[in-house]
């Protein structure tokens, strides 16, 4: 059997975003157990969304918490992803991690911050709460799942470009399922004003991650 070789790089920046995100898990869970124990579960049922989105708790600690993992565990997970294609792969450092981190967190909050003051404008807020607490949380919901898969992506085996795509595009299946279950069940809405939600789509859903993807690479 002949061994192959791997170059390991220092992962102690690594380890200690690594436990940052699971600090942060413990911290929400700390902070309120049985809303914790149903976030996990979301796939599963949708009573963390029933409970929560009709008392506005977007902006509350425990969501901030769990919007700051999905932040760190995205941007690990794409950090990872330029190293996998082979990116630039000599400037593979802890800065290159912030210039992701930044600039998704200055997506991810513009994008909130825009559509509040859409929904504001055009008298829809209480739609538009509902649906920015069901996305916030099904992606929080992703950034949790991606933090086992990066951890086994640093210390266990490096990642093919295969299994990398193929995560990727499971990732972007399962973020379309839940956001066509949204759609469907607001149809009426939609249809009644299916003109400005295709122009949402397309300003405020894709070209965002269009940006994201050109300013990194």
């Amino acid at each position: 059997m002949e061994f192959i070789t791997r170059e390991i790089l220092s992962t102690n920046w690594l380890t200690i975003l690594i436990l940052a995100c699971l600090s942060l898990l413990v911290a929400a869970k700390r902070l309120n157990a049985l809303r914790f124990n149903e976030f996990i579960m979301l796939f599963s049922t949708n009573k963390y969304i029933l409970s929560s989105q009709k008392a506005n708790r977007l902006s509350t600690v425990f969501n901030s918490l769990l919007l700051l993992m999905q932040i760190v565990s995205v941007s690990l997970f794409l950090y990872l992803g330029v190293g996998v294609f082979q990116w630039e792969v000599q400037s593979l450092e802890l800065n290159l991690f912030f210039k992701i981190a930044i600039v998704y967190t200055f997506i991810v909050i513009c994008k909130l911050l825009i559509e509040k003051i859409v929904a504001t404008i055009f008298s829809i807020d209480t739609v538009i709460d509902e649906y920015l607490f069901y996305k916030v949380s099904y992606r929080n919901f992703m950034g949790l799942i991606l933090l086992p898969i990066n951890i086994v992506f640093i210390y266990t085996f490096q990642a093919s470009q295969i299994a990398f795509l193929i995560i990727f595009i499971l990732l972007v299946i399962l973020n379309m399922i839940v956001m066509i279950s949204f759609y469907k069940k607001n149809e009426n809405i939609i249809l009644n004003h299916l003109f400005y939600f295709i122009l949402y789509l397309c300003a405020l859903e894709i070209a965002p991650y269009f940006i994201l993807y050109k300013l990194v690479s």
